[in-house]
């Protein structure tokens, strides 16, 4: 690379690092993130939630080219976009990038992005994959400068550095050269936002929403000549100075090429805060090994990381948005049914006398020696007997990955109920065969249900 400054850096490596040079498995990681990615999308084309937001749209927008997955409807490339990363959004049930330092839910953002452009115009899959890596790249090697401070001082990750990752991927895709992709990112930057303070509410869906639209939006203005000032990210003023206590614009070009934080990206199993998850990998791990009967419990203690405790310790859940980011709901739900998928955290399973006081009965400590994919679980029982576990890197981290069959098993699950086997599996197909799509607009025809695709 021949260009100086982190900014300058990232676009270079993005407009011209070819799909050759990725290696085959980060563009594997790429494909699994596809097709994790399409199956919570249409899933949650379904959700109460995504029709509203769809109902808004359809109210200021007149049509246009792109596909809104699950539904009739066709938007413009950002309204698509919007509609489509909220929509993969909404259940919690996403991928996500959860080393320690940070948090981003990579896929929402950086696919809609990519695919609402393929719909306006050809792209071939392989240029799509890599379009992908490039951009969850940018995202989160963006995401790793800002750090933990960024996180703490209430930004949502997967909203700010979302902007980055599909600018940079959105751009890509459309074929602009270095310079035109530096002012693209530097146009995510500064329309870059997203407040934790929605979480728990219709509103946390809008952050990748408007993180994929307006990523579009940025590669449609820097591909039209609007230019930026210079180093968008790291200079006095740019958005690490803005948005980071400590910022380490270092982090974004370090290893850039050679290291892939895709390799280390997960992909859930509860569709609840990730931060939940290993406690009710524990909570069922030990009522299912013991068969224990939910009368039978009269504690569950938990100790989980600092993080999980403080943004996940919601006690009183009243809404199943809300009852996502609820250890205590989380735990009483995982005891009682030995599961925890969207008919648990329903109004109608919050509201049961026998859940509130099985909750009611949960105790969450913040243990500063626990990692944000670790938890002790500890369930006392009416016999006086006490069951415990550790849980060191929850089911669906780089820790003990799902591999392609159980993707494929979440993928069927999901999308099975909105369009039928045989629909189901064409698509499946098509996600793991997107390299050998010479028109990407092929897939997501496949996701509106009577469509031919």
């Amino acid at each position: 690379m021949t260009t100086d400054g982190e900014s300058a850096l990232l676009a270079e490596f993005v407009a011209e690092h070819s799909s050759d040079r990725i290696p085959e498995p980060v563009l594997h990681a790429a494909r699994r993130a596809l097709v994790d990615h399409i199956g919570v999308t249409v899933s949650g084309s379904t959700d109460d939630a995504t029709r509203r937001a769809r109902e808004a749209v359809a109210a200021s927008e007149s049509g246009g080219a792109a596909t809104v997955v699950g539904a009739h409807m066709r938007a413009s490339a950002p309204f698509a976009a919007f509609l489509n990363a909220f929509a993969s959004h909404v259940l919690d049930l996403d991928d996500v990038y959860n080393p320690p330092g940070t948090t981003v839910h990579g896929s929402c953002s950086v696919w809609p992005a990519i695919l609402a452009v393929a719909d306006t115009r050809t792209v071939t899959g392989r240029d799509a994959l890599a379009s992908f890596a490039l951009g969850f790249e940018a995202e989160t090697r963006v995401a790793h400068a800002a750090g933990q401070t960024h996180y703490d001082a209430g930004w949502h990750v997967t909203g700010t550095s979302g902007h980055i990752g599909s600018a940079a991927a959105a751009a890509r895709v459309m074929g602009l050269g270095h310079k035109e992709v530096e002012h693209a990112i530097a146009a995510g930057a500064t329309q870059a936002a997203g407040l934790r303070i929605m979480s728990g509410s219709d509103l946390k869906s809008m952050h990748p929403g408007k993180a994929a639209m307006d990523g579009v939006l940025a590669a449609i203005f820097a591909s039209h000549q609007l230019t930026s000032g210079s180093k968008a990210l790291e200079g006095d003023f740019g958005y690490l100075a803005v948005m980071s206590d400590e910022p380490a614009p270092e982090k974004i070009s370090a290893g850039l090429g050679e290291t892939w934080n895709l390799m280390h990206n997960g992909h859930k199993l509860y569709p609840s805060g990730s931060l939940t998850h290993p406690m009710i990998d524990g909570v069922i791990a030990l009522v299912s090994r013991d068969d224990i009967a939910p009368g039978d419990v009269t504690g569950i203690d938990i100790r989980v990381s600092p993080p999980a405790a403080r943004f996940t310790d919601l006690k009183e859940p009243t809404t199943p948005m809300q009852a996502k980011f609820s250890l205590r709901h989380c735990a009483a739900a995982a005891a009682a049914f030995r599961r925890v998928g969207m008919e648990e955290l329903s109004h109608q399973v919050l509201a049961r006398p026998d859940i509130i006081e099985l909750r009611d009965r949960v105790k969450v400590v913040a243990d500063p020696a626990l990692g944000k994919q670790d938890a002790d679980v500890e369930i006392a029982l009416a016999s006086g007997q006490s069951l415990t576990t550790e849980v060191r890197g929850n089911r669906g981290t780089p820790a003990a990955p799902l591999n392609d069959d159980e993707l494929d098993a979440k993928f069927r699950d999901l999308v099975g109920p909105v369009l039928g086997a045989e629909r189901t599996e064409r698509l499946l197909s098509t996600c793991w065969r997107l390299d050998e799509l010479t028109d990407v607009s092929h897939l997501l025809a496949q996701t509106v249900p009577g469509a031919d695709g």
